[in-house]
């Protein structure tokens, strides 16, 4: 009976013992350096070791806690050392308020993957001293820097220059404006009526006019023949004033002149050249003659141009 019971104890213990997993797992926490500046970076190390490479590692780290900020949570790493596997991550931390604070213990979940197995285990809690820079109390006088000489570079004439040029292309460009505009073109002569209004109530002025001597026969001849000119001039928009008899005549018959008209416009400004030059005193019914047959021509013309 004492043999039998011995051995049940036996087989209880094989079994107890089977059903812990013989892992030899650890996790190893490390900082650089318990005491940094504020805003300082520190850098907070896990090192897991596993018997091989057929674990998973699950660090159930917070995005944030108190008094710390996390600044890079960095990646797994792993390595193959002689008897044991590692996995190794690197977290970069910083403070923003001083005093001592604790990195708090963290949970991490280890999982054989072969069989699915899996237990937690906690991170070491560290404390941390968060501090300002010592201030300087030694009291001893600092030398002034020298002022230093600023390499400075002076581009002011740029900015000239280039108003200067832009002038320049401004005001070549209103004179070629300038110059090439058409201009306005200017009345041949200055009146206030039109041609036509002009040489008829000049010939009714003149129709009152008396010959008596060769000096009134010129002045009157003269201005018989001004005023034809003067209407032609303007309705050609030429100025014909000093031109010839024979001058004038050619442009009338350029103009299509109908042959009689033109005729009398010919024997009209050929008697006033023989008066002017000449001294012929022409009769009476010869003056009124040539008054017609200007009046005639420019009433003519005036059609002409309407009708056109």
């Amino acid at each position: 009976m004492k043999g039998n019971s011995y051995k049940f104890y036996i087989v209880l213990l094989v079994l107890f013992c089977n059903s812990f997993p013989a892992f030899s797992q650890s996790v190893k926490t490390s900082i650089n350096t318990q005491n940094i500046l504020i805003g300082e970076p520190l850098y907070y190390s896990l090192q897991f070791t596993l018997p091989t490479n057929g674990y998973s590692v699950q660090f159930n780290l917070p995005d944030s806690f108190p008094h710390f900020e996390i600044m890079d949570k960095g990646k797994f790493d792993s390595v193959d050392a002689a008897k044991n596997y590692l996995v190794l991550q690197r977290i970069k931390l910083t403070s923003w308020d001083s005093g001592k604070w604790a990195i708090p213990s963290f949970a991490v979940k280890i999982k054989k993957l072969s069989t699915g197995d899996e237990y937690t285990l906690n991170t070491d809690q560290i404390m941390i001293n968060v501090g300002y820079a010592p201030a300087d109390s030694s009291g001893a006088l600092r030398d002034i820097k020298p002022v230093m000489d600023v390499f400075y570079v002076d581009r002011s004439w740029m900015y000239i220059a280039a108003a200067v040029l832009l002038s320049l292309v401004l005001l070549y460009v209103l004179y070629r404006y300038f110059k090439n505009k058409p201009k306005k073109q200017k009345p041949l002569f200055d009146a206030k009526l039109s041609a036509y209004d002009e040489a008829v109530a000049q010939l009714a002025l003149l129709k009152n006019k008396s010959i008596q001597t060769a000096q009134e026969a010129k002045a009157y001849y003269t201005e018989l023949s001004d005023i034809f000119k003067r209407y032609y001039s303007r309705k050609r928009q030429q100025n014909l004033m000093n031109k010839t008899t024979s001058e004038v005549l050619i442009g009338l018959k350029n103009d299509s002149l109908p042959d009689p008209l033109f005729s009398n416009v010919a024997e009209a400004l050929r008697i006033a050249d023989a008066v002017k030059f000449a001294r012929y005193i022409p009769p009476a019914y010869e003056v009124e003659k040539s008054l017609d047959f200007i009046s005639n021509a420019v009433t003519t013309i005036e059609k002409m141009n309407t009708t056109n």
